[in-house]
């Protein structure tokens, strides 16, 4: 076996060094370049979601102020600086709901047409779509509405598209596509209040709602006296009458006072002995009337002896 000697390796060293080391140079520049070029990249990216977080929050302030004319400048400086940032997409939607409240549904359609377009985020496409598609069912567009609803795939909105779904077929008079809206969208919400409210308006009764609830206990006899417990002062039919307002009892009917007779005498007459001088004087009510005396017996003549 042939043995190498030193000369023969520094030889074969140079040779493959002649050979190889190019590239071995070039890569080893390569992996510093992209070493620091990473480092570059990432301190830029992070400089600039922080300018435009900065941005951000400017927008925001003048939109709570609320600034309108600030906000709209501010929000195209944002759309401007930073087209790629999500703080972009953020600030087009606040746009487009400012835009909405001015009744400008042409600039909100196309605040979020830029949104869905142009967004990063899949979550922030899906609320444009979601925000994007009463706009336009209200524009006459129920066809291209309901396609954009059908785009909605984050699972953490499925809800809120089965509601909005079931609002817009309300809208158009088909209760039927409502009611199977709002059952889909109760169902993804895992229960909601007011999805069942708007379900239970929609649907037709069952047998089970026609079956009449059990009567409840009845109401509590009233006390005689209960119209006395007011606050106003009490009814005068609870209240008895004094013994002066009380009216007279009736007086038995007699004979002077029959049809019969010509011209009736008072009672008072009928009591009084035959010949009584002096007006008569009406009873005590609760005393009888006193006995008639009778006269005495003239006395007999005297006779001659």
């Amino acid at each position: 076996m042939e043995q190498y000697t030193d000369d023969e390796r520094v030889e074969d060293l140079k040779q493959w060094w002649k050979e190889n080391g190019a590239s071995i140079i070039a890569g080893i520049a390569l992996a510093v370049i992209g070493i620091f070029g990473w480092q570059y990249w990432t301190s830029h990216r992070n400089a600039t979601a922080e300018q435009a977080s900065q941005a951000y929050d400017a927008f925001i302030e003048a939109v709570e102020k609320p600034d309108a004319d600030q906000a709209r400048q501010r929000g195209q400086a944002l759309l401007a600086d930073f087209p790629k940032s999500p703080y972009t997409a953020l600030a087009m939607l606040r746009l487009a709901k400012l835009a909405l409240e001015d009744g400008a549904t042409a600039v909100a359609n196309q605040r979020l047409e830029w949104v869905v377009e142009n967004a990063k985020l899949d979550e922030l496409k899906d609320v444009a779509r979601l925000r994007l598609a009463p706009v336009l069912a209200a524009a006459g567009r129920p066809g291209d509405a309901e396609q954009r609803l059908a785009q909605v795939t984050t699972a953490s909105l499925i809800a809120e598209r089965e509601e909005l779904r079931g609002d817009l077929a309300l809208a158009a008079n088909d209760p039927g596509k409502a009611r199977n809206a709002y059952a889909a969208a109760l169902a993804a919400s895992g229960g909601s209040t007011l999805l069942q409210l708007k379900l239970d308006n929609l649907s037709p009764p069952t047998a089970e709602s026609l079956i009449a609830a059990p009567a409840g206990p009845p109401p509590a006899a009233r006390p005689a006296n209960a119209d006395a417990r007011t606050d106003g002062p009490p009814a005068e039919a609870d209240t008895p009458a004094p013994a002066a307002q009380r009216a007279p009892a009736p007086q038995p009917e007699t004979a002077a006072s029959s049809p019969a007779s010509a011209q009736p005498e008072p009672t008072q007459a009928l009591t009084e002995p035959a010949g009584a001088a002096g007006p008569a004087t009406p009873p005590a009510p609760a005393v009888a009337p006193p006995a008639a005396v009778p006269a005495p017996a003239p006395a007999a003549p005297a006779t001659g002896q």
